[in-house]
Formats: C-alpha cells, structure tokens, sequence
C-alpha cells in the first residue's frame, strides 16, 4: 500500500498532539467499530435534523417503519413487516409492527410510538421545514399544521398584548388571521390609512396595543379553546393506530416513494418517556401553544422529572455523548439482530481539524472517515482512481453544488439587487466554464452538473439537457438588461464558507472576465454564513443539496414558493402548478414528465441557481473493514460492519 504523506510538518505535529490529548483523554477502551464526524453532533432529535452526519447517527440509533438496504439504499424491513398492506388505490398503507420490534429498554413498539414520532414532525414548536413531507402527502396533515401555526401566531400575539407588551407587524397580521379577530375588530379605531401588508401590519399593530380589550381575558378564553379542540382536529390526520401492532396511514395521492421516505429520520417513533420532558402546563404547550421539549431530551444521561434517558429502537443506543469529543454506540440488547452484529460498540469521534482525523486514520486509530474535506482532496482522488489507495473511494453522490440567486430582494446593503431579472441571472450562468471548476479547480473527480438532479440517478426520469456555458450570448443578455460590458452592473456579492475559498475566487474571475462584472467575496464561517443567507443578506451565496428519497421531488421541492429550503426566494406559479400537476397524476410516465418540464424551467429559463457539480465524495475504509458499502447518499447502517483487528 502507497503511503499517504499529505502533511506539512507543523501539520503533522499539530495532528499528533490532538490524536493523542484524545487517546489519552478517557479510561475506556476502544470501541469495536471507530468512524469521524468532524463537525459533530447539530441535533439527534428526529423531527429537527436536517445534516447528513446526524442522520446517520440516528438511522443507527432508531429504526422506522422500513429501513435501508446497506449496498442500494433501497427500503426493506425495518420496525414493521415488508412490505406492507397496500390499497388498490395505493392510498392506505397498513403497516403490521414485528413482535420483535423492541425499545432498547425492552418495550414493545406500538404503532402509537409512530403516530407520536410523526406528530411531533407537524407541530409548531418541534416541526421544521421538513414538515412538508407530511403536509404534501398525508390526509388532513397539511390542515391540521396551518390551523396550529394560524393558532400560535395568534396566541404568541395576545400573550404579549396581556403582558403589555408590543408586537410587530408580522405577529398583528397573524392574529387579523385568526377567527377571534372579528370579536374584536369593532373595538380599534379603523383611522388608519394604509397602502401595503407591511404598513399595515404595522399600524395594525399600534392599534391592537392601543385598544380598551381585557388580553388576558380573552387570551384565556382563545388558549381554553383551541386546546380542547387539538385532539378532534388530529383526529382527522390520515394516522391511526388500529391497536397496538397496526398503524393505518392515508395519503392524499399515491406516493411511489412513500416507502422510502418511511425509513427517514422524521418518520422515526418516539418512545412515550419523552413526554416527561415535554414543557407547558397540564395541556403541555406552551403559552404561545407551541409543543416544546427539554432540548436535552435526546441525551442518555437526562434524568429531570424522572426522564430515563434517550429510548431508541434501532440496532444500537447512545450510551456516552461528549460534546465535540465523541459519541458512543453500543448494541441495543433488545433488538433482533443483537447477536449477529459484529461491532458491539461503535465511537463517533469529532476532530474538527481534518488532518488530525486523517493522521488517526493513518495510525489505525480511526476504521472509516465519511468525508475528506480537505485542500488536498485532489491528491485523495488520484490516489482512489490510480488504485494506489484501494481504501480510498470516490462516491458519485445524489447530490449537486451550486450557487443560489436572490431572486426576491430588491435592494441588498444599499444597493440594487441586479438578480430580481432573469435576464441577470441567465447571464452568469452562462458566463461559468464548469468544466474548468471541476477539472482545474477542483480535480477530484466530481461531475459537472447542467441540471439540479443528478442526472441518471433515477429510474425513468429524463433530465433536462440545462445550458453550456455561452460568453456571447451571456453579455448579449446582459447587454438588454441594461449593463452593457457590465457598465451600471451594482457590485455583486458572493457568499461562501471557507471550504469554498478556490471555487468562489475562480468563479469571480470569470464574471469579472467575461461580463466585466466587479465581485466582492465575502467568507464566512459556517454559522455566520447560515444565518446571512436565512436573512437573505446575500446576492450570490454558495449551496448544496443532498437528496433525502428517490425521487426527484426531493430536489424541486426545494423551489416551490414558501417551501422552507428554498433560500433563493424564487416564486413562479407556472412551477409550482407543474409540481402540483406531478403531485396530482397517478400516471408515473406523466409525472416524471411534468417534473422534467419544472426542472427545465429552472435550470434553462429562470436560474433561481447555477447547477456547477454533482458531488464525488473521498471517503476511507481500513481493509480491515467489511459490511461498510459506500453509497450514494452516505448513510450507513453499521450492524453490518465488522472489523479483523
């Protein structure tokens, strides 16, 4: 085997210092199975995650109605028998939970745990923007969540009203939107001229402070009622629990992904000790009328108000969480592959600097590194392709990197936002050599990418052929917006993280090249850049996008107007009926076609991003590793994995 040397010596040392501080660092011994995450734990509550390194914690740690296979990802049996009871309709599902399906306090899973798992997807306080997942395909879901967002911007407003406090514009239109409002319109002066919702938020709410109404009267009376009407309205979600081994779902319209989105983590169960941790009073919101958990609830050690610590029914438990040192896995005793899983304990050690985590790699301290994110990856790739490290491996991922529009905001720090027209946006991404990013850039193996979907990735979806780079019809397009060669052009601002420093130089001298564009690199670090581009503080930010189903949905999804993923802004109605068709069609050539016509829109007509490259991700798995398969979503169950020490 061709050693691998990628380090500086000041490297190499810092490398081995932390390799060793953290070696020496605990009494325990190793565990069976060793892997590095090099950013840690961001949350293991399944209703709130959305990183793929804490998926694949929990996939390890709970287990769905259906799990994935190990080499496909394909759905097969997990908690419930495989596959299910399906309608000629294809819209009841009747999933049979296993008699062997056990909590790893040895409680039997019942199919009430799912209902309780999945409700906490949908309810303000716990859902997140996955919670679309719900709305869009099961019965009554999608009027259930907007009667309790509709009901907890009211109450979040008449709860600082009581308290005399102020309100804003947004939290004065939440409760103009709530039936209570009529009883108390005849009361505000109405001798407010406005002339759009903002204004009229604003003055709205300067009249709701000012008016002679008991709040904390009526906020008891609005509270009393909408908890006293929770439970019939959830009763009318697609979800039941015939008895304790059968849960019945409906959906809306046939999913033929629905089995695969059953093994994702906001379709996990969760054990009934949580409710021990759920905060508010004897109706358990609270008094905004949010569902709220102790948000150490997902810790093994937890034991306020007689809280066992985390239960899960997957292969394995959390029995040690360090923060931003390490998180142990060891088998749950209760599960029905307890005795034929190899690695009984598996550690997940966080080294945020990368080096450190490669040179225990090298040391044999470390079996598997998911991801290599380093300056060298390209050294890793030819390694992998040469066949001089057979433990390194390129995966061709269900993924695509890309750079995001502001399509929405019209001025941005003071100056205009050149992206709300098309035409703009057309124009540098017409302007980008891909091909030199990815194979002079980059030079790791990645794939250009022309389209948001990895194109072939999924049976029977034709990709859109997207556009090749076009400098003279670039500045032509620009040219009729008004920028001529770029003149009148507002400096562009293009946001990134650190990790994007060669890419995002490389693209401005593109656009500085060809359209006679000035760009303005702004670096940030990851919690920074995270909360500037939620505030939409950006004209060009970085992106990426790894799919969670198979299916194309979940890439298009993500530019449906409102979908909480979508951080251009982008809006078109044509799209989102496109979508909506797809969703609507039971014919799955018909819909596939409607979701390739979606795809063309945004990739060949309105470019709310700019496609550069489907991911190749540099992972390592010691020869001494079986049952670990790379694949392209890079999750991995490891009660399949052993290791020859």
């Amino acid at each position: 085997m061709t050693a691998f040397r990628p380090f500086t010596w000041v490297g190499s040392a810092l490398a081995i210092v932390l390799v060793f501080v953290y070696f020496n660092s605990t009494h325990e011994p190793p565990a069976d199975f060793r892997y590095v995450n090099s950013s840690g734990i961001h949350t293991l509550d399944p209703a709130r995650m959305s990183w793929t390194q804490d998926f694949r914690v929990a996939l390890n740690i709970w287990e769905g109605l259906t799990t994935s296979d190990p080499r496909t990802n394909q759905p097969q049996a997990g908690a419930a028998v495989f596959p299910p009871e399906v309608s000629p309709d294809k819209l009841t599902y009747t999933f049979e939970i296993r008699d062997d399906a056990r909590w790893s306090n040895g409680d039997p899973v019942l199919a009430g745990d799912f209902i309780r798992g999945w409700r906490r997807g949908m309810e303000p306080g716990t859902g997140t923007d996955y919670t679309f997942l719900f709305t869009d395909n099961i019965v009554g879901a999608n009027e259930y969540v907007q009667w309790r967002q509709q009901a907890t911007g009211a109450l979040t407003a008449m709860d600082r009203l009581r308290h005399g406090w102020g309100i804003d514009a947004q939290a004065a239109m939440s409760l103009s939107r709530h039936d209570i409002f009529e009883a108390i319109q005849s009361q505000l002066s109405s001798d407010v001229d406005v002339n759009d919702d903002r204004e009229e938020g604003e003055a709205l709410a300067g009249r709701l402070a000012a008016a002679d109404i008991d709040w904390e009267v009526l906020y008891e009376r609005v509270f009393d009622l909408h908890v006293a009407d929770m439970k019939r309205r959830f009763a009318k979600v697609g979800l039941e629990a015939v008895d304790d081994k059968t849960l019945v779902v409906k959906l809306l319209r046939p999913c033929p992904y629905f089995l695969d989105l059953t093994s994702f983590p906001l379709f996990l169960p969760c054990h009934a000790s949580v409710e021990l941790l759920r905060e508010g009073g004897a109706a358990g919101l609270t008094p905004e009328g949010l569902v709220v958990y102790d948000p150490q609830w997902t810790k093994p050690g937890r034991g306020k108000n007689g809280y066992p610590g985390l239960i899960t029914n997957g292969p394995y438990s959390v029995s040690d969480w360090k923060f931003k040192r390490r998180l142990r896995m060891s088998a749950n005793p209760f599960h029905r592959a307890f005795e034929m899983m190899a690695s009984q304990t598996i550690d997940m050690l966080v080294y945020e600097n990368i080096s450190a985590a490669l040179m225990a790699y090298e040391a044999g301290d470390v079996d598997f590194l998911p991801g290599m994110d380093v300056p060298y990856d390209h050294e890793i790739a030819r390694l992998a392709k040469t066949g001089q490290r057979p433990d390194f491996h390129i995966c061709k991922t269900f993924a695509t990197y890309f750079m995001s529009f502001n399509c929405v905001d019209k001025r941005i720090e003071d100056r205009p936002n050149p992206f709300i027209d098309a035409r703009v946006r057309r124009a540098f991404a017409l302007a980008v050599d891909k091909n030199a990013i990815v194979n002079a850039v980059l030079q790791r193996g990645d794939h250009v990418a022309h389209t948001f979907v990895p194109p072939g990735a999924l049976a029977g979806y034709h990709s859109p052929a997207g556009l090749q780079m076009d400098i003279a019809q670039a500045k032509n397009l620009l040219e009729k917006s008004g920028y001529p060669d770029g003149e009148g052009l507002p400096a562009v601002t293009l946001l990134y993280v650190p990790s994007d420093e060669r890419v995002c130089q490389a693209l401005a001298h593109m656009w500085e090249t060809n359209l006679g564009a000035k760009v303005e690199l702004r670096c940030q670090e990851t919690k920074s850049f995270a909360q500037s581009k939620a505030n939409h503080q950006f004209m060009i930010a970085r992106g990426n996008w790894y799919g969670d189903y198979y299916d194309p949905t979940t890439f298009l999804g993500c530019f449906d107007t409102g979908n909480g993923n979508n951080d251009s802004g982008y809006s078109n109605k044509v799209y989102d009926a496109l979508l909506d068709r797809a969703r609507n069609t039971t014919n799955e050539t018909q819909r596939l076609k409607l979701l390739a016509d979606a795809e063309r829109m945004i990739v060949e007509e309105d470019f709310p991003i700019i496609p550069l490259l489907h991911y190749a991700s540099p992972i390592a798995i010691k020869p001494s590793v079986s049952g670990l398969f790379p694949n392209p979503r890079l999750w991995f169950p490891f009660q399949y994995v052993s290791v020859e020490r």
